[in-house]
Order: C-alpha cells, then structure tokens, then sequence
C-alpha cells in the first residue's frame, strides 16, 4: 500500500491551519486585553476600598474624640439637670435620675427602636425594665435575640444595651447626643 498526498487537499489543510492559528491569535489578544482592563479595574477598586477603610477608621477616630470631649459637660449638665430639680423640690431628694427627665424605667418604648410590639416581646421573655437590659452581657444579648423572633438582631442593632445603660446612669445628654431627643 502506497500513499500518496493529493497536493490540492495539502493546500487546503495548510490555509485552514493558517487561518486557524490567526483566528486563535485574534481571539487571545481581545482577551488579553479583556483580562488587563479587569486587572486595572480591580487594581482601581483595591485602591478605592482601602481608601474608604481609612477614611472610616478616621471617622470613628474622631467620633470617639468627640465623645469624649461631649462625656463630661454632658455629666455636668446631667449633674445640673438633677441638682435643679431637688432644688425645686424643697430641696428633698424625691426625684430619681431617670425620673428628672421623664424617663419611666418600666416603659422600654422610651428606647429608641422599640415599639409596642417589640417591647410585649421583650415582657413575653420577662424583660420589662430598663435596668435589666443595662445590665446585660454579650452573652446575654445573643440569648435574648434568639427569643425575639422577628426582631432578632435589633437588640445589637438599635444599640439597646448602650441606650438602656446610659439612660439608667441618668447620662442624658450624651443620650440625646448619640441617639436624639428623648421621648421623640
């Protein structure tokens, strides 16, 4: 058996690799040039995140350095605020911190995000005074919540625990500061 190679099919192999290498040249280098635009794209996101990130870690820099600087005059008006009010009582020590401002300890709806049917779920679980939620632990956040059912992550998320406790240590004013008016 002999072979023999048609020349007019050889040419034809030959063209069809030729185009075939160049299609495959053609489609690398629009993809290659896809690939780089998304690199440089990322790269410019990368840039942009990191940049976002110091900017938040200088807000909540400065944050806190307002705080701190609010932390005290707030006490100090706090301090007024209670030293008014026993003054005007006859100077008898009647009135309790909360009950200076108004706040009702036993009305959890005075916390910011809390409404009436959050609070009946906080009384469902036997929570129904401020104090009781001042004093909780992380721990304590995290088996409430699972009891909260469709309110689950509002406890951390409206910031209960920091509410209820500076309101309990009669720290108006940095209340009114951080979380708005009471009673409004």
């Amino acid at each position: 058996m002999t072979y023999s190679i048609d020349p007019q099919l050889l040419a034809v192999a030959v063209v069809a690799l030729i185009l075939g290498l160049m299609l495959g040249l053609a489609l690398r280098s629009g993809l290659k040039r896809k690939v780089a635009v998304l690199s440089e794209r990322s790269e410019g996101l990368a840039r942009e995140r990191d940049q976002i990130a110091a900017d938040r870690e200088r807000l909540v820099a400065e944050v806190k350095a307002r705080e701190a600087q609010i932390r005290p005059l707030s006490d100090e008006v706090d301090k007024l605020r209670r030293d008014f009010a026993r003054a005007r009582a006859g100077g008898e020590n009647v009135a309790t911190p909360l009950e200076t401002v108004g706040v009702d300890p036993l009305d959890l709806r005075q916390l910011k995000g809390v409404g009436v049917k959050f609070a009946d779920r906080l009384a469902a679980a036997g929570i129904t005074r401020m104090d009781q939620i001042a004093g909780w632990s992380s721990a304590d956040v995290e088996v409430i919540d699972g009891q909260m059912g469709e309110f689950r992550g509002r406890i951390a998320g409206d910031r209960l625990v920091e509410q209820a406790r500076m309101l309990t240590e009669g720290r108006y004013t940095e209340y009114e500061t951080v979380f708005g008016k009471l009673g409004g």
